[in-house]
């Protein structure tokens, strides 16, 4: 009966919200749960596809770790580390990103309750000097999946 349901649950996911979940062989439903969400191949704002940067720089990354109570809100928390990575341009001596991409898997944590979520955004870019302006959001961010339900960040670790 379980085996029915997950695959009836997957198909669902898969085909109509495109969404996949994963779960490893040999340990429990819960603790394996993943919905892996990106932002496809890395991309630049197409209000920025036509600049000519005057400079362009090194390739930087920001990691953020969450923990989510009651749904997650996948763009905001991509909104939270794209403001952190556009910081770290900034004191480069850049003014736009280019090339973004973003990966943001969420998973239950082994040891939580079935509201609680991890979520894990690797938020890369190329930082540049432009006279255009920086589009102050993620790439394809309509894109990123979530978790409905009221969201509550009860833990953030950034890493660089």
């Amino acid at each position: 009966m379980f085996n029915a349901c997950s695959h009836a649950f997957n198909h669902f996911f898969h085909h109509h919200l495109g969404i996949q979940i994963h779960h490893a062989r040999g340990s429990s439903v819960k603790d394996a749960e993943c919905i892996e969400s990106s932002s496809g191949p890395a991309r630049t704002h197409t209000c920025l596809a036509d600049s000519k940067p005057t400079i362009v720089g090194p390739r930087v990354e920001h990691k953020d770790e969450f923990v989510c109570k009651g749904g997650v809100d996948a763009g905001r928390l991509l909104n939270l580390a794209r403001k952190d990575l556009y910081s770290t341009a900034k004191k480069m001596g850049g003014n736009i990103l280019l090339e973004e991409k973003s990966v943001h898997p969420i998973r239950h944590p082994r040891s939580q309750s079935r509201d609680q979520f991890k979520v894990t955004i690797h938020y890369s870019a190329t930082v540049a000097r432009s006279p255009e302006l920086d589009a102050q959001k993620p790439v394809e961010i309509q894109a990123a999946k979530g978790i409905k339900g009221l969201m509550t960040v009860i833990d953030r670790h950034p890493e660089f």
